[in-house]
């Protein structure tokens, strides 16, 4: 079904929806970050628009995930690796905890950048007639990205399910 009007996001809205529905979803969040390259910030976007009923057309889509990927290699996944790296032989370990919290606090503003950054991107696009339909958006993300999306139809299926679920949003 196509969105009938576009609605204005609101970032912080968006991330609250983040924040609930993150830890239901964190480990098959982590899993596809790390096998197919998904970027967990788009992928809570689109179940997002999901639940707000918008949607994207194709062109939308690849903008948005073009507008992730530089931002998201430069600054949120150059943190993230800086933060993986510890322990450090090189610091006591008395030492690493603190920085390791720094660099985790960074690194989740930088996540809440990649979301402001998709909201208002999302606010800017003109309202398309040839929109997919919203509860498909995730499956032409995965094969944006060259995922497996029919060996991941059930897992789809449960994200879709456990964002539908969440009250408030």
């Amino acid at each position: 079904m196509q969105n009938s009007g576009k609605k204005t996001l609101n970032s912080e809205q968006f991330w609250l929806y983040s924040l609930s529905l993150y830890p239901a979803i964190k480990d098959l969040c982590l899993q596809w970050q790390d096998n197919f390259g998904v970027n967990i910030n788009l992928l809570l976007f689109l179940l997002y628009l999901d639940k707000q009923q918008q949607s994207l057309n194709e062109t939308q889509l690849q903008q948005l995930e073009d507008l992730l990927k530089h931002f998201s290699t430069e600054v949120t996944q150059s943190i993230r690796a800086l933060r993986r790296t510890l322990p450090s032989p090189w610091l006591e370990s008395d030492m690493q905890q603190p920085l390791r919290q720094q660099l985790l606090s960074t690194e989740l503003a930088a996540e809440k950048l990649e979301q402001q950054l998709l909201v208002q991107q999302f606010n800017q696009l003109s309202l398309s007639s040839d929109v997919l339909p919203h509860s498909q958006l995730l499956d032409h993300y995965l094969l944006l990205i060259n995922a497996p999306v029919e060996q991941l139809d059930a897992e789809i299926l449960d994200l879709y399910q456990q964002s539908q679920q969440l009250e408030g949003f």
